[in-house]
């Protein structure tokens, strides 16, 4: 589902969807699964926050929330 969100360009949901995997995984490797996605999610907005315009233009190129597949 976070995935989802992230293609549809709702990175601030997609960001709890990763966090509640994080919580109900069951191996460890799950766990760092979900908290490295929810890191880059969490870099990926702070990257939005605070440089718009190249937030703007990576999205221009692909790059924006909707790459991250």
């Amino acid at each position: 589902m976070a995935q989802l969100q992230l293609q549809q360009g709702k990175v601030t949901e997609a960001l709890d969807y990763f966090e509640r995997a994080a919580a109900l995984s069951r191996t460890e490797a799950e766990v760092v699964n979900a908290l490295s996605y929810a890191e880059a999610t969490r870099t990926q907005l702070e990257v939005q926050e605070k440089y718009p315009k190249l937030a703007s233009r990576l999205q221009g190129m692909g790059m924006g929330p909707g790459a991250m597949r």
